[in-house]
């Protein structure tokens, strides 16, 4: 039976608890497992698309175009994530970079940059990852970033399905 507490409807319809809006849009659900649900957290999924050959953004955060959005937090046009609340955010990258040479992908919070992975190979592509568990306050910004590469034109591949980026709310 479900009861509203200011304006927050709790109803526990069999063996799921659940936490709705006052339009029924569903907050949280705790199952008959103990299995916690959050549909409504904070998060983007995307991939560097559009861009030819290596893309590097020049030292400004690289353009990832979001496949993914709950909760309206990252831009495409400035590839910044905003985070809406305080809390700790997972921040994850996986793409293949190249041409030859060497260079730095970093993960950045108010554009200081906080974790980072380097690549230095002789081939032409090499594939490298990054992930962090963020602390921010809300309005925190979050991005992705490649510095100090050799050759300058060293970067991420600037095509889709060469790359994902994440980043979501924890707790």
């Amino acid at each position: 039976m479900p009861f509203d507490v200011g304006g927050v409807t709790l109803t526990s319809p069999g063996t799921t608890l659940s936490v709705n809006d006052a339009a029924a849009v569903n907050w949280m659900q705790v199952n008959a497992s103990g299995i916690l649900t959050r549909p409504q957290t904070p998060h983007m999924r995307g991939q560097i698309q559009g861009q030819a050959g290596t893309y590097n953004a020049g030292g400004t955060p690289l353009l990832v175009t979001a496949d993914v959005q709950v909760g309206n937090c990252w831009n495409n046009a400035t590839g910044l994530f905003t985070c809406p609340v305080a809390g700790y955010y997972l921040m994850c990258m996986c793409s293949i970079v190249g041409p030859a040479g060497s260079g730095y992908i970093d993960e950045r919070k108010n554009n200081s940059g906080l974790f980072f992975t380097h690549w230095s190979h002789g081939s032409n592509w090499h594939f490298v990852s990054l992930g962090g568990i963020i602390l921010a306050n809300a309005n925190d910004y979050l991005s992705w970033h490649v510095s100090s590469q050799s050759p300058a034109n060293a970067g991420v591949h600037g095509n889709g399905n060469h790359s994902m980026y994440s980043i979501s709310l924890l707790a």
